[in-house]
């Protein structure tokens, strides 16, 4: 089993839901941050998490143009092929990273 720290990378390019991760079928993660910039135009940002058949909102925050925030207030665990995407309503002004925390269980 090993414990592996890892960054997702993002800008948003487009306002449809944005694939950022999927936990590998071998592991469990812990999304520690999800740290997110908007140098554009006022967003509402939107981050979801999805199990394979549904998808749920675990954020919504609204961002200014040139602020920062973190869109979790706690960390979130997915476990096997679970995914992660975020969603703007303004293209190419939102960007980020996500820290993951993640677990093998081989």
């Amino acid at each position: 089993m090993a414990d592996i720290f890892k960054n997702e990378k993002f800008a948003l390019a487009n306002t449809g839901a944005n694939l950022v991760y999927t936990v590998p079928s071998d592991s469990r993660a812990l999304i520690k941050n999800v740290q997110t910039t908007n140098s554009g135009a006022n967003a509402l940002v939107t981050l979801t998490a999805n199990d394979g058949s549904t998808t749920y909102n675990t954020s919504i925050t609204s961002l200014a143009n040139n602020t920062h925030a973190n869109l979790i207030d706690a960390p979130v665990v997915l476990i096997e092929s679970e995914t992660l995407s975020i969603q703007s309503d303004v293209a190419n002004a939102v960007s980020g990273i996500v820290s993951i925390l993640e677990i093998s269980r081989n």
